[in-house]
């Protein structure tokens, strides 16, 4: 189903949001903001009957329990100008989930689409609109500019530097280390301001309810995500002036990894690694040492360090790094993105990689060139939406157990993106919604690995391929395999089954696997997600920003 794109230039863009916030020449405080858009939504788009695409938000598929990314065919019945919001009937689904009839949504959650019942509806109008609006607040607003004071112009303050900074970042002129950052903050402060309006909410449930003391715990927790928003707020406004951006490139002073460099330098080439370890007696430290020493080379220059970030960010491609036991708290693979081998050395359940809370990127690590191993860790999302993401090179992974703390439908443990290879074995998936996604072009080898309360084993889409051996595909709670293709149904139609689905799918090796016991079906074939240009790269663009 065909929805409306645009693809404006940055004076296009600027042109618009001024035209829209400021056109009678006035100050426009950010407390007025919403306002604004209120008076121009009542203008422009049509206030009932159109039809449209609900991308279903992630914590709104993490409420129904259905996968993540959604998305169905909605009718709107209802548009709230004042809210920005709209309730919707919901008159089509991909796959068997089971929704509300009727439900409020976002403005900003909607495409709408070419095809229309009543046609004298102004849907380019209404679509581009609905454009601007999801483009304005998922790009411009910062969750903290309704902390500005009113006699504050937020457009003169922020819109043509804020636009500047979204196309700066898309064409390229700003290096990918300074984008990295800004990506991460502005997540970081979102994720910040859901979380203190969550906390106000019940502390202001608390008090009127049961008119008691405030929980004590709750409160220094909501102080701190203050102080932190506001961190994240005085980094933005630096980053967001290009005067600023240019002179700390510059003037940046040599980091840590420049001073590793430089001493690698004068070591000459021998293979380097790192030993973490957390402390223990001097019985534990001798014995773990020596198991070190078997995994390494005599030439290998070792060093020992006790913050596993601390050995990834200092580490270089094809490093190796020895872990031993304990709950290590990291924000991605650092020197290992492109290469190099992570390996435990204690027990598989004792030795865990967890992430820092919203430092990290959509995946804990995340692997974008040559050959990467992990070996006997377990890796913890936490609040993740996916644990590693490979996006280039290959990734060989044994006596791994891949796991969410906090499980649910929206997590993915492994993604495998084009081109890149996944090669798992005795590998252990727990509590995961898929537990291994494999798109286009991508590849990957399964052999000996395990699945426990997840609620798809593997997800495939067209044009990727994998190899199953003596794996235990069962009691997932929806299915074993399922693919999104276009290639091998027609249309909606959906397939839903045994193995003997499988028999014209070259792109599927299954050899001495067991499927038992699964809710929905063994295999499932389902017409691609892929619906909308718009939204169909939502998953891979997610987690590579």
């Amino acid at each position: 189903m065909e929805i409306y794109t645009f693809d404006k230039s940055l004076q296009e863009r600027l042109v618009e949001y001024t035209a829209i916030l400021s056109s009678r020449g006035e100050i426009v405080p950010a407390s007025q903001i919403k306002a604004e858009w209120s008076y121009h939504v009542e203008l422009v788009i049509e206030p009932v009957g159109w039809r449209a695409l609900w991308k279903i938000p992630k914590l709104t598929c993490q409420e129904f329990e259905i996968r993540y990314p959604t998305v169905v065919i909605v009718d709107v019945e209802q548009v709230d100008f004042s809210e920005l919001s709209a309730l919707v009937k919901i008159i089509a689904v991909q796959d068997e989930i089971h929704l509300p009839e009727k439900y409020d949504v976002s403005l900003t959650e909607l495409y709408p689409t070419h095809n229309q019942e009543i046609t004298s509806l102004d849907m380019v109008g209404t679509a581009s609109c609905v454009d601007q609006l999801r483009f304005f607040f998922n790009y411009l607003w910062m969750p903290w500019d309704a902390d500005d004071d009113d006699n504050m112009d937020w457009v003169a303050l922020h819109l043509e530097s804020r636009i500047r900074l979204f196309f700066d970042m898309k064409r390229g002129s700003i290096c990918d280390e300074t984008c990295d950052v800004i990506r991460t903050l502005m997540r970081e402060g979102r994720e910040i301001q859901a979380k203190i309006t969550t906390l106000e909410a019940d502390i202001s449930d608390e008090d009127d309810e049961n008119e008691r003391v405030l929980d004590e715990g709750k409160t220094c927790q909501l102080m701190k995500l203050h102080f932190r928003l506001q961190q994240i707020r005085t980094e933005m406004e630096v980053l967001e002036n290009p005067a600023m951006r240019d002179m700390l490139a510059r003037n940046r002073e040599p980091d840590a990894t420049n001073t590793e460099l430089k001493r690698r330098e004068s070591r000459g080439k021998r293979p380097e690694g790192y030993f973490v370890w957390l402390g223990g007696s001097i019985e534990e430290t001798l014995e773990s040492l020596t198991k070190v020493r078997t995994f390494l080379s005599p030439d290998t220059f070792l060093k020992t360090i006790n913050c596993l970030q601390d050995a990834l960010y200092t580490s270089d491609t094809n490093d190796i790094v020895l872990i031993g036991d304990g709950e290590h708290l990291i924000r991605g693979a650092g020197g290992l993105e492109e290469g190099g081998t992570m390996k435990g050395l204690c027990s598989t359940q004792h030795t865990i990689l967890i992430p820092r809370e919203t430092e990290c990127g959509p995946s804990l690590l995340d692997f974008s060139g040559g050959e990467v191993i992990l070996e006997n860790i377990s890796v913890d999302l936490g609040e993740l939406r996916a644990g590693i993401l490979v996006r280039k090179g290959i990734v060989r992974i044994s006596d791994c157990r891949i796991f969410s703390s906090n499980s649910s439908v929206i997590k993915l443990g492994i993604v495998v993106l084009s081109n890149a290879k996944l090669i798992a074995e005795k590998t252990t998936f727990i509590g995961l919604g898929s537990a291994i996604v494999v798109h286009a072009n991508g590849y990957a080898s399964l052999s000996e690995c395990n699945f426990q309360n997840c609620t798809d084993g593997i997800q495939l889409h067209d044009d990727s391929s994998v190899s199953i051996t003596d794996c235990a595909l069962s009691n997932f709670k929806e299915y074993g395999i399922r693919m999104e293709t276009k290639k091998y149904i027609n249309g909606l139609e959906h397939s839903t089954g045994g193995l003997n689905i499988l028999d014209n799918i070259s792109e599927v090796s299954l050899n001495n696997c067991k499927f038992e016991n699964n809710g929905k079906g063994d295999v499932a074939l389902r017409p691609s997600a892929n619906i909308a240009l718009a939204i169909k790269q939502e998953l891979t663009s997610s987690l590579a920003s």
